[in-house]
């Protein structure tokens, strides 16, 4: 069964006992047997209420505190019922019977009561100090109206127990009254309990009810009108039988310091009650021992509720205290905190969700050479200013919308006075934070890092004597051209080598050597296309990468070459021709490692020949 069908359920039970009280009514207001009609719907009450409860008991998705305490009540309940039953007949058996004092079924319901009491009470919220001596105050403030009132209406005045057993029944009323007061008075202000508030109120109400019934029972038997008594004896049951229905209508207040309202009403309540017996006895018999007990009761209550508010009120000043401290420190975390951002050499920025600044620390001067006043109210990108704007704005926009917690990421920007200068930027997505409500960029200057690592990684693929590719870098554009589609025309390798250079080394020393080399490489750079990869292998061996090219193309480019490489130069205050020999190969889906070893092939050729080019014997494009 669903939440919503046993809500339902539940309702339509509540609807039923309300009927059912009604019908009870009219039955012993106008029937014949006014007493078998109230105990036979007492004894149908608390049937209905053993069967609610063990319906709650044996409920999987319930805690096991209150299925232990729902399993309880079942016991309560077909004590109860017997109860009930046992009445109805003695009405039965001797219907002219009218004494509030039945001893079989008075004991068998107080026996009911104090069970299900017990577990009401169950144990005293954690000792936290504060929160146990209010209760115990507030309660205490109860306890003792409800002793006032028994004493001033059960055990003094013209209605007072006489007998040994109307004041022993008078003190177990009085006992159950005063235990279902503080039970319901500890519900109320700690709100700790294995069943919801509503259904705790019912079953309170309904005890304290039938132990005010026990410890008003030479008034009761005094009643003329028994009807009225029989009809008032309707009312616990059905509380009783409400009580289940209300645990699934209703809910269960959280656990945890108690309630203002509830604290306020009840001392002030347990004080008024006194204060009322006391005016009306005191108008009727003016001092007597019976009105001063009433008024020892008020200046109990009054004394304890001053108690209380002291308590309070020391209470209040060390929270005050303990505030003021909590306040300082978190004031000197702020400085200390603001201290650090404000001398961080980290720019940080608080962006809106619509990328604008609302905060900007004042690292923003040195590094980018802005206000920070002046950055608020400006665009992100306005303020760090990309060089690739575009860029910016695509990696800033998923965290901005919030589908991203955060992106990391460098950029080259343009610092206030122009000059370049390389970001990392770490953006962080605090929408959802009330106190940030937007992205934080943490943005830090790694130009020195980013140009540490720029020339690394050029020394590491270019030969430190000319600047051109080394075979580590011939190697990975090699690597990119092996895709025949991004050969378009066709690719080109072009193999060559220096003449008569080792006489140069010979001749005019290892430096001169190392010019020669240095004025060839410039010459082979402005031989070819920007696009074209220029590289030396070692010693005086060049090796070029023509891409999207034909074979005319290419031995054009190699004539270009040789002719530029033979112009005269002057190295050690001698002018020299150097010559080249240039070997080519072209193809359109040969590895370039396959026409490395063609140029190499013609290179030797063309040596052998004395021609300076001379392609492949057997290109691709033949």
């Amino acid at each position: 069964m669903t939440v919503r069908e046993w809500k339902l359920l539940r309702q339509g039970w509540l609807w039923a006992l309300l009927a059912a009280f009604a019908a009870a009514t009219i039955a012993i207001a106008v029937g014949s047997a006014p007493g078998v009609a109230s105990w036979s719907t007492q004894a149908a009450s608390s049937l209905v209420f053993t069967w609610l409860s063990w319906r709650l008991s044996v409920d999987g998705r319930r805690r096991p505190a209150s299925r232990r305490f729902w399993r309880a009540a079942t016991v309560s309940g077909v004590i109860f019922t017997i109860s009930s039953l046992l009445r109805a007949v003695d009405v039965v058996v001797e219907p002219t019977r009218n004494s509030a004092v039945w001893t079989a079924p008075s004991a068998l319901l107080t026996i009911g009561s104090a069970w299900l009491l017990y577990f009401m009470l169950g144990p005293l919220p954690p000792d936290r100090g504060r929160e146990r001596r209010g209760l115990w105050l507030e309660a205490g403030c109860v306890l003792v109206a409800a002793a006032v009132f028994v004493w001033t209406v059960a055990l003094s005045g013209a209605l007072q127990a006489e007998s040994h057993e109307q004041r022993a029944w008078t003190a177990i009323g009085a006992i159950i009254m005063l235990v279902s007061a503080f039970a319901v008075v500890r519900l109320l202000v700690t709100g700790e309990a294995p069943f919801t508030t509503p259904a705790g109120l019912a079953i309170g109400a309904a005890f304290t009810l039938h132990g005010l019934e026990r410890a008003l029972n030479p008034q009761v038997a005094g009643v003329d009108d028994l009807r009225a008594v029989l009809i008032a004896r309707l009312v616990p049951p059905l509380l009783l039988a409400a009580a289940p229905c209300l645990e699934r209508v209703g809910r269960k207040r959280p656990a945890g310091p108690p309630g203002r309202r509830a604290r306020l009403f009840v001392p002030l309540a347990a004080l008024a009650v006194t204060q009322v017996l006391l005016v009306g006895q005191l108008a009727d018999e003016g001092f007597t021992v019976r009105s001063w007990a009433a008024a020892m009761g008020t200046v109990v209550i009054a004394g304890l509720i001053i108690l209380r508010q002291d308590l309070l009120l020391i209470e209040n000043a060390r929270l005050v205290g303990q505030l003021d401290r909590s306040i300082d420190a978190v004031g000197q975390q702020e400085r200390w905190f603001r201290s650090l951002v404000e001398h961080s050499s980290d720019v940080t920025l608080v962006l809106d969700p619509g990328g604008t600044v609302t905060y900007g620390t004042p690292a923003l001067r040195p590094v980018l050479g802005q206000d920070p006043a002046a950055a608020v109210g400006r665009r992100a990108g306005q303020v760090v200013r990309p060089r690739d704007r575009r860029r910016f704005d695509r990696l800033l926009a998923p965290v901005l919308a919030g589908r991203a917690d955060s992106r990391s990421f460098e950029l080259e920007a343009r610092r206030g006075d122009g000059a370049a200068v390389w970001l990392n930027v770490i953006a962080t997505g605090r929408v959802a934070d009330p106190a940030v409500g937007g992205v934080v960029l943490n943005v830090r200057d790694v130009t020195d890092t980013v140009t540490l690592r720029n020339r690394l990684r050029h020394d590491a693929n270019h030969d430190p004597l000319t600047g051109l590719a080394n075979r580590a870098l011939f190697n990975e554009r090699a690597e990119a051209l092996h895709d025949p589609g991004a050969r378009g025309q066709g690719t080109a390798v072009l193999l060559l080598d220096l003449d008569r250079f080792k006489e140069v080394n010979d001749r005019l020393g290892h430096q001169a050597g190392d010019d020669l080399l240095r004025v060839a490489a410039r010459r082979l750079r402005r031989s070819v296309r920007p696009a074209d990869t220029v590289a030396r292998f070692g010693g005086d061996e060049f090796t070029v990468i023509l891409a999207d090219t034909t074979a005319p193309a290419a031995m054009a480019t190699a004539r270009r070459i040789v002719e530029v490489l033979g112009r005269p130069l002057s190295i050690g205050g001698r002018t020299m021709r150097p010559g080249a020999s240039v070997g080519v190969a072209v193809s359109t889906d040969k590895p370039i490692e396959a026409l490395l070893r063609d140029a190499d092939e013609a290179m030797y050729e063309a040596k052998r020949r004395g021609s300076g080019t001379r392609l492949f014997h057997e290109p691709a494009t033949r």
